[in-house]
């Protein structure tokens, strides 16, 4: 709370309050609850040695909570806010022929695996301009920041095979991976959104892309204890960018009727 106050002396000392107002959007509480899916970039990977590889997909997430407005009904405005997202830690497939593993192994292996590593908290500070489109729909373009809450944590896995006629179980591949020891990080944030003033709410879609400041995730995979192949070594780097789809909702402000009280 004393940060929105702090934001608020701050907006209105530096946009001026002759700017152009929209009466539409100053029927609506400058409070939203927002939610909506993202889609982070693959992962990258660098070889150490080695010639196996794999393939690192897009992952899909979610974020949700709460965004606060300053001057929302205005040409120029500014939004923070809180918000919780589940962050990714990989996304790969791979594909090992049979001639590395057992005689007995039914043809190739081929396997994927997706995991996320832990809860985010997040602040976006977005300056938007707001252009009115018709009487009750409104365009924005959106340029900003987000400090992000992100604690210390490892992550990752270890495929096996095993063959029980010879008592031998063998380590093929893995992941070892961590996130930045700073538990705060930042992005810069550049996007779009569009506004419909209904009745009694205001619906919002924001579609924008975040560019992280450092890497979200990094590590090392390899592919060990095959029977042709040679061992392989690479570095992993999930960058941590972001195409981010959010839906917002603000409702009617509460409109307070003036009482008018007689005394004798």
């Amino acid at each position: 709370m004393l940060c929105i106050l702090l934001c608020n002396v701050f907006v209105k000392n530096t946009f001026s309050q002759t700017q152009r107002v929209y009466g539409r959007l100053s029927d609506f509480s400058n409070w939203s609850f927002a939610a909506g899916p993202v889609l982070y970039k693959k992962a990258e990977i660098r070889p150490q040695y080695g010639n196996l590889t794999f393939k690192n997909k897009p992952i899909l997430s979610f974020n949700a909570g709460v965004l606060y407005g300053f001057n929302s009904d205005k040409l120029w405005s500014f939004q923070t806010g809180l918000l919780l997202a589940i962050e990714p830690a990989y996304s790969v497939a791979y594909e090992i022929k049979k001639y590395d593993i057992y005689e007995t192994y039914p043809g190739d292996l081929t396997d994927s695996y997706k995991s996320y590593a832990f809860y985010s908290l997040s602040s976006p500070l977005i300056l938007s301009l707001n252009l009115q489109t018709s009487k009750n729909t409104f365009a924005s373009l959106l340029v900003g920041s987000k400090i992000m809450y992100f604690p210390y944590g490892q992550a990752g896995f270890v495929f096996s095979i095993s063959d029980e006629e010879l008592s031998d179980r063998r380590e093929i591949f893995g992941l070892k991976l961590e996130s930045q020891k700073n538990s705060f990080q930042g992005s810069f944030v550049l996007g779009t959104a569009f506004s419909c003033a209904l009745q009694k709410i205001l619906l919002k879609t924001n579609i924008f892309y975040t560019f992280n400041f450092q890497n979200l995730m990094t590590g090392e995979y390899q592919f060990a204890n095959l029977f042709v192949s040679a061992n392989t070594r690479g570095d992993y780097n999930l960058s941590g960018n972001y195409l981010g789809l959010l839906f917002s909702i603000s409702f009617n402000k509460l409109k307070i009727k003036d009482k008018i009280f007689w005394y004798d």
